[in-house]
């Protein structure tokens, strides 16, 4: 049993930590505050410090076959496989909703994608007489680093959870032609500054369908980047680089602008347009008078705006939480919480914010329809969030099939490629009436 990260190296003034009696490893809250002593009280070593969190995808699947007994027994040997495949100074830990989370310092978190591999080649060939023939294990991996912009151990966790939700789309993206060829950092951020002055920059409008019929168009803008030969680039690598270097704040300034514009053009009142800001803006001192000073040419058009950001982002930049919302109260532009979820207790800041929307992880979404238990959480999770006063949105729906499942769990809203895909003309034709059968 791994005991170097003990509680009498990291928090000698605490209570003895709880274990997992079925894993005999250290409980999550014990991982959590281990972490936050590290960022606390010990940042240059924090610096070095990366977070990988294990999820056993599948598991309820594996239980309900073998039976809860056999199941057990097999969740302690991935711990004992985990505990060998790991270097001996890392801290594992077992965490809720069969996931384990990785403590990685020094050299170690430098060597964190090596040893992420290890894991993976370890579960592939330890559990082969483990698991019956017919069946397969299906784990994620997310992993995230700490940095200067790291305040607090939720956070870091929060990132890496993120990071494994969006695992799956990630690897799709590397199997796809685009890219074939990698493009380079720096080339990113050259194309970011031309497409801010020039025609190389576009909108995408993407049509939400709404289960209650509230009389709106919802639209949801996405931004469209070309390469110098015309091609189109991958908008997730485009921002990414943006914000990395302060540059996310202009790219929310130019969607703005081309917003208000296309809203004044088609002079309906029925619109309501979804713009998703980056970090940049909510930390930036100078985007509310920016605001302030542009909606004064476009005065009645800011109650049909509404701002979406992701909770990872709310969660890092929390401290601006209060004037953010204040501002948007101030100036009639509703709130919309992307990535909802994908945290440990998404629940808890939701009281500090004025939010009036919430879209999903797309995590959450996942077997939708295959496992009674995965629906009835979504039907609790939904009903609380409406508890707290919002709707909710439901994203990437790839399946038509979905729909009854979605309006049977009491969500308002579902938005994908199903439903519409993003075009560059804003059609309003669309979903003029939609109907939905339950088998």
């Amino acid at each position: 049993m791994q005991t170097p990260l003990g509680p009498a190296r990291f928090l000698p003034n605490s209570q003895p930590p709880l274990r997992d009696p079925l894993t005999g490893l250290y409980d999550q809250e014990y991982f959590m505050a281990v972490l936050e002593e590290l960022i606390q009280k010990k940042p240059q070593q924090a610096e070095f410090t990366t977070v990988a969190l294990l999820q056993l995808e599948n598991f309820y699947e594996i239980r309900s076959w073998v039976g809860k007994s056999e199941a057990n027994l097999l969740l302690g040997d991935i711990a004992q496989l985990l505990e060998k495949t790991l270097p001996v100074d890392a801290l594992l830990c077992r965490c809720q909703h069969y996931e384990f989370a990785v403590l990685l310092l020094g050299d170690n978190g430098v060597k964190a994608q090596r040893i992420a591999a290890a894991i993976k080649t370890g579960l592939r060939k330890g559990l082969t007489s483990s698991i019956p023939p017919q069946l397969q294990l299906h784990y994620g991996i997310g992993m995230a680093s700490a940095d200067n912009e790291i305040l607090k151990a939720e956070v870091l966790f929060a990132r890496a959870r993120h990071d494994l939700s969006l695992s799956h789309s990630r690897h799709k993206f590397r199997s796809s032609a685009l890219s074939a060829v990698p493009i380079e950092p720096e080339r990113i951020l050259l194309l970011v500054q031309t497409a801010l002055q020039s025609s190389s920059f576009g909108l995408l409008f993407q049509a939400t369908l709404c289960f209650k019929n509230d009389d709106l168009k919802h639209f949801e803008i996405r931004s469209q980047f070309r390469d110098e030969e015309g091609s189109k680039l991958p908008s997730e690598l485009v921002f990414e680089s943006a914000i990395q270097n302060a540059l996310g704040e202009q790219l929310d300034r130019r969607v703005i602008l081309e917003a208000l514009k296309t809203l004044g053009l088609t002079r309906n009142q029925q619109l309501r347009f979804t713009i998703n800001l980056t970090q940049n803006s909510i930390v930036s001192a100078d985007f509310f008078p920016w605001l302030e000073s542009v909606l004064k040419n476009y005065p009645a058009l800011s109650g049909q705006l509404v701002f979406q950001l992701s909770e990872i982002d709310i969660l890092i930049a929390q401290h601006h939480m209060e004037y953010f919302c204040q501002m948007l109260s101030q100036l009639d532009i509703r709130l919309s919480i992307s990535n909802f979820g994908c945290t440990l207790d998404p629940f808890r800041y939701l009281s500090l914010l004025r939010a009036h929307y919430v879209k999903l992880d797309v995590s959450l979404l996942k077997k939708l329809g295959r496992e009674h238990i995965r629906q009835q959480n979504l039907i609790s999770l939904v009903s609380e969030i409406q508890d707290n006063g919002l709707q909710v949105i439901a994203p990437l729906i790839e399946r038509s099939s979905f729909l009854p499942l979605l309006w049977q769990a009491g969500i308002e809203f579902a938005q994908g490629n199903v439903i519409h895909k993003p075009e560059q003309k804003l059609n309003l034709q669309l979903l003029e009436h939609e109907e939905i059968t339950i088998q």
